[in-house]
């Protein structure tokens, strides 16, 4: 192995296990929920597979965000190619889409570690999926999780009826939309007289004809029906699929415009996310009703990790010989700090390459950091400019926070859903 890849792999890795993607989530905790990790055959650090990983979450990150939410793609050449897939669940937030997107692509060997094969919901935003085999275009029928409320209708026979019929058309219209959803609502009338809308909507990955869409949400509401008989709400997802229902309120749902109504692409107007019902979620029972604010240290995590890098290089030169000027002026001593055990067997300009990128990644000022992509490309092409650094570390200068030092803690408590956000003083 190159220490290129050797360097890019140890430098990708880190951003991927420290940096969950600085994120301040509105009320929500972007973590997988009973992931699927294949634990034969697994690659190994460092490897290509594992290069072609990082590569392929980020095209799926950016190919997602720029398509209203869906992106399939691969990296990568036979025997290590990588096959992906991402989505975003159309009840949810543009908001809350990206940000799931961001947090599953980033934290996906946290997730699976050296699996080959993974495919897990991140809560209720987004799926992801990727395999050293090719999935695309075909239905992949297991269930994720289980969601329900339990309040329940008197009049079971007429629910089921009325049921049935809503999703039934909305199979047919989802399979049949190039988007691949719909969502629609029909009249239930209960045993006593009173007629209450029942919404629905279905949802296919957009990988699938209307066949296998068809043939995947058919299982699903099949599904919905033997696990949820008279409940008000109930949910189906799965890695390809994902069907739901809910009697009195609706879902929520403001599908983007089709293509043929929006030539030029757009983000996708905001959703308006009504309050999410209270629920039990495990691989065969429930929805996770959790919601959870926070502020992850990502991208400060990710600095402190390739900081130790730009430590070891700045400390090795000698104080009376760093004059003040630009780094390219004296980047061939930037070689001293590579790894004594390598015993000068490395090529010279894919190792400056590699640790001026990293110096680079790890600035104290954070607006001066390249974007993980624009680093990875540099990594990637060994004719790319170097960026030009200053010759002396920078020092990182903060402003003390006007408010107390302690951490600030507020809690909103709004019906059954509790908000609680926490605000370190280093975000301040």
């Amino acid at each position: 192995m190159t220490p290129r890849r050797f360097f890019l792999v140890a430098l990708l890795t880190a951003i991927s296990l420290f940096a969950r993607t600085a994120l301040v989530a509105v009320s929500q905790d972007y973590t997988a929920s009973w992931p699927y990790c294949s634990t034969t055959g697994n690659y190994t650090m460092a490897s290509s597979y594992q290069v072609n990983l990082v590569q392929l979450m980020a095209d799926l990150q950016a190919g997602a965000i720029d398509n209203r939410g869906f992106n399939v793609s691969m990296a990568g050449k036979s025997p290590d190619t990588v096959f992906g897939l991402i989505m975003c669940y159309a009840d949810r937030s543009w908001d809350q889409c990206q940000n799931c997107v961001r947090a599953a692509t980033a934290g996906v060997q946290q997730t699976c570690p050296f699996s080959r094969e993974m495919k897990a919901c991140y809560n209720d935003a987004c799926v992801l999926r990727y395999s050293d085999k090719p999935f695309f275009s075909v239905a992949d029928l297991n269930v994720s999780y289980y969601g329900w409320i339990s309040t329940y209708v008197t009049d079971m026979v007429g629910m089921n009826a009325t049921r049935w019929t809503l999703m039934s058309r909305l199979v047919g219209e989802a399979s049949g939309s190039p988007l691949r959803l719909a969502n629609k609502s029909e009249v239930f009338k209960d045993s006593d007289g009173s007629s209450q809308l029942m919404y629905g909507f279905a949802q296919c990955t957009r990988d699938l004809n209307s066949s296998e869409c068809t043939r995947c949400l058919t299982h699903l509401v099949a599904e919905l029906s033997n696990s949820r008989p008279n409940n008000t709400y109930g949910a189906v997802k799965g890695y390809s699929c994902y069907v739901v229902y809910q009697i009195g309120r609706d879902l929520g749902i403001m599908l983007p415009p089709s293509p043929a109504e929006s030539p030029e692409p757009s983000p996708p107007p905001p959703v308006t996310t009504p309050p999410q019902p209270e629920a039990t979620s495990s691989p065969h029972h429930g929805l996770d009703g959790r919601l959870i604010a926070g502020a992850t240290l990502g991208s400060l995590a990710a600095a402190v990790a390739l900081g130790i890098m730009v430590a070891l290089f700045w400390r090795r030169r000698r104080k009376d010989t760093a004059p003040e000027q630009e780094l390219g002026a004296i980047r061939g001593r930037i070689l001293d700090a590579a790894d004594a055990r390598l015993d000068g067997d490395f090529n010279a300009a894919e190792m400056e390459l590699v640790m001026v990128t990293a110096l680079w990644c790890a600035h104290p000022d954070r607006t001066r950091r390249p974007p993980i992509r624009e680093a990875m490309n540099v990594l990637l092409r060994l004719d790319a400019q170097l960026p030009s650094l200053p010759a002396k570390m920078p020092v990182a200068t903060f402003e003390p926070p006007q408010s107390l030092l302690d951490n600030s803690i507020s809690t909103t408590t709004t019906g059954s859903i509790i908000s609680v956000t926490e605000t370190s003083c280093l975000l301040r």
